[in-house]
């Protein structure tokens, strides 16, 4: 009989850098044996070099059993059963189905040496069992170790491995990303655009209208080395889809974002999407793309439902700003006869048993209204950064806030007594006193009480440690109002950094809420403990 040899190599990334395991190695071993062989034709090398030995999802290996079933080879040469397989329950499998069920010769060289042909009862032997069991368990260790090592670097920002995203190079050095300017500009852009109102299809269209390459594409062009699985047939167009993704990545923060995916175990290598929650995230890991200022502003407009207009592919300059006093739902833009008006959603979707709020109001009128609102707060942001300057220019400042420490302390009287309605609830139950219910029901509200106090607490910490180091004339609150101090017209950057809602009164009146409203209080409580309180009603009563 004829033998049509398959000679077959695998080398693992476990496998680290063992000589003797090599791809060379092992060819030349079986190569050594073949002299003794006689009536023979190799009809191949299939090399599998990289790839992990737990699983069969191999390319040359599943090249290998095609060309068994074709009938072009009749045995399979390899240097020991762990180059073959290292998953004891489907190696097993392997071997007594396909092997044996073929009819094919598969020969290990090394201990335990198999031979087929000679024996064919060979394969089901105690020590082929134990080869593949300790090769599994070499495996499983190998992956823990690795996963921890990997785990360990995430932590510590270390990259570990996979291509940086659009806006950033490989650093050469294999450290941190390296900024791109070209990507970078380009991702600077969409988070503007994104800020200016446009929707994500609208940037797409418009980036493609400018003829930029999508990342892929680009990558490409500059001679990067980058796959995914359809970089081939990648058109090179922009698409909705990449532009969410961009304008979600915390890598544009300087963050290093990893493990949103892993494998279930050693054996099961299909990736898992992780939640978002789980994700590592490390500040200061590179280079910032866009300003964490940007970030929250596109975070903010993300979270909000939109129209965009079908004639100018933006969302309308108020959308999602403007609230019924009444029923504190957003208001709808509607059209009468070429203006432009806002009616409450609720009564105009669900009429006046919902909410009685029949009246509207122009854009016009909005817009007229809320710059003049702009501008005279602006106003008083300038008298108020002057009172500061004056402060500061004093031999002595006081940095504490009485109105804080207040705050502080009725927060934590609110604490002691729910603790001890806590506490009081657990022996009222032991005692027989209230149902296991309503403990559990008493426990619960109890905890969340407990959990909003925490949280208000740290908040006030926040701006007691902020009025302690001082206020002056780079405060954000100050910085964000003086840049548009010429302000002319309205547009949707300046309102989405400058109000938090707008609300329209039953008697058209309308009432603005600015953001900033912590700084704001902070700077009234630093003016007051320095003796300036007077100068501020002035200003308030000038304003």
């Amino acid at each position: 009989m004829k033998w049509k040899i398959a000679l077959y190599v695998r080398l693992s990334k476990e496998d680290g850098k063992r000589v003797s395991l090599s791809i060379e190695n092992q060819i030349k071993l079986i190569a050594r044996y073949l002299r003794k062989f006689e009536d023979f034709v190799v009809i191949d090398i299939y090399i599998d070099d990289g790839l992990t030995g737990t699983d069969f999802e191999r390319i040359d290996f599943m090249r290998l059993q095609e060309d068994v079933c074709k009938g072009i080879v009749n045995c399979i040469i390899v240097k020991d059963l762990t180059r073959y397989a290292r998953n004891i329950a489907d190696g097993i499998k392997e071997l007594d189905s396909f092997v044996l069920e073929h009819g094919i010769r598969f020969i290990s060289l090394d201990i335990p040496q198999v031979d087929t042909y000679k024996d064919p009862t060979q394969i089901s032997s105690p020590e082929v069992y134990q080869t593949l069991q300790e090769a599994e368990n070499f495996a499983r260790t190998t992956s823990v170790k690795v996963r921890n090592i990997k785990a360990l670097k995430r932590e510590d920002g270390e990259k570990n491995g996979g291509f940086p995203p659009y806006g950033f190079l490989p650093n050469p050095d294999g450290e941190h990303w390296l900024y791109d300017p070209v990507a970078g500009e380009i991702v600077k852009k969409i988070f503007q655009w994104c800020v200016e109102g446009m929707s994500d299809c609208t940037i797409a269209r418009k980036l493609n209208d400018m003829g930029v390459p999508n990342p892929t594409a680009y990558k490409k062009s500059i001679g990067l080395n980058y796959h995914s699985p359809n970089s081939e047939t990648n058109s090179g167009l922009w698409w909705a889809s990449t532009i969410r993704t961009i304008l979600h990545d915390k890598n544009y923060l300087g963050c290093s974002v990893q493990g949103k995916s892993s494998s279930f175990d050693h054996k099961r290598h299909k990736q898992i999407r992780k939640a978002k929650e789980d994700y590592v995230i490390v500040p200061d890991c590179h280079e910032k793309v866009v300003s964490e200022e940007m970030f929250k502003k596109v975070e903010q407009i993300k979270s909000q439902k939109t129209r965009v207009s079908k004639t100018t592919g933006k969302v309308h300059m108020f959308a999602n700003l403007v609230y019924c006093s009444e029923c504190n739902r957003t208001m709808k833009k509607t059209c009468a006869k070429g203006i432009d008006y806002l009616v409450c959603r609720t009564y105009k979707m669900l009429g006046k048993e919902y909410c009685s709020r029949k009246g509207t109001i122009t854009i016009k009128t909005l817009s007229d209204t809320v710059l003049a609102a702009i501008r005279t707060q602006i106003k008083l942001v300038i008298d108020l950064q002057e009172i500061v300057d004056k402060i500061n220019q004093q031999p002595h400042v006081n940095n504490q806030s009485e109105r804080l420490n207040q705050l502080s302390k009725n927060i934590q009287q609110k604490m002691e007594k729910t603790e001890h309605i806590f506490d009081a609830s657990y022996i009222d139950w032991k005692n027989g006193d209230i149902s296991k219910e309503q403990y559990i029901r008493i426990r619960s509200q109890t905890e969340k009480e407990l959990e909003q106090y925490r949280t208000n607490l740290q908040t006030i910490l926040v701006e007691q440690l902020e009025i302690k180091r001082g206020i002056n004339s780079n405060n954000a609150y100050f910085e964000r109002f003086i840049k548009y101090k010429n302000v002319e017209q309205l547009d949707r950057v300046m309102l989405i950094e400058l109000i938090k809602r707008i609300y329209i009164m039953e008697d058209k009146s309308i009432h603005i809420e600015f953001n900033f409203e912590d700084q704001y209080m902070l700077i009234l409580d630093y003016i007051k403990e320095n003796g300036k309180e007077k100068a501020v009603q002035k200003v308030l009563t000038k304003k």
